[in-house]
């Protein structure tokens, strides 16, 4: 057995150390944990049922907090360079955040969370009544840009907003456009139970620099390329 192995069984045996009830939820977290690392499923509930599904599992689901919690866990057991990517998709996003400032842009989503993985798109969120105006201006900055609309929850209902995509710095990118009216109602989280998190460009230059000093290996050499 391979030691990557061996530490992969001792990740998911420390569920089976639990109360039959808690174990259950927890053999779920973890499964559905490594479904959204490995296989890039963004949707919580997606990966709940599909863990479900693979494990043939009944029971309550685990909550979303549980499945945060559990893919932190894998993250920090299989990804070492997670700090690294991570840097990386920050750096990007804010890149594309100066590109929009015109338009009050905010990152969220996982790769603000901290819970974003290799191929998770950076999520940005704009203001503006006109879409062609986003894309106009982006256009200056982008090519091969996308169209797209956008489900997200607001106010408790489910709405959809237009976007665009587009790839940048070797990540893809989803910005989604609210309206003037709507930039101040409160969104909930795809992943959480509560109000989603968001971050505007001032917030992110701090983060990034106190990550450059605190987080990233050889921050020197990176500085100097």
């Amino acid at each position: 057995m391979t030691e990557k192995r061996r530490v992969r069984n001792g990740f998911f045996e420390q569920a089976m150390r639990a109360r039959k009830p808690d174990r259950n939820r927890e053999t779920l977290a973890l499964e559905a944990a490594r479904i959204i690392v490995e296989e890039g499923v963004n949707d919580y509930q997606k990966a709940k049922l599909k863990a479900c599904e693979r494990l043939r599992a009944l029971g309550s689901l685990p909550s979303n907090s549980e499945i945060e919690t559990a893919v932190q866990s894998f993250i920090r057991t299989f990804l070492p360079e997670h700090e690294r990517l991570l840097w990386w998709q920050r750096t990007t996003a804010l890149t594309v955040m100066r590109w929009l400032e015109p338009f009050s842009p905010y990152l969220t989503g996982p790769v603000l969370e901290g819970t974003a993985c290799a191929g998770t798109p950076i999520s940005i969120h704009v203001s503006c009544d006109c879409l062609e105006e986003v894309l106009s201006h982006l256009q200056q900055c982008v090519e091969d840009i996308r169209i797209e609309d956008r489900r997200v929850r607001q106010n408790r209902h489910a709405t959809r907003l237009p976007g665009l995509g587009f790839s940048c710095m070797g990540h893809e990118v989803e910005v989604t456009v609210f309206s003037l009216r709507q930039r101040h109602q409160p969104l909930k989280s795809k992943t959480r139970n509560h109000g989603m998190q968001r971050m505007n460009v001032k917030a992110l230059v701090k983060l990034l620099d106190e990550a450059r000093h605190e987080a990233i290996p050889d921050w020197r050499n990176l500085s100097a390329r």
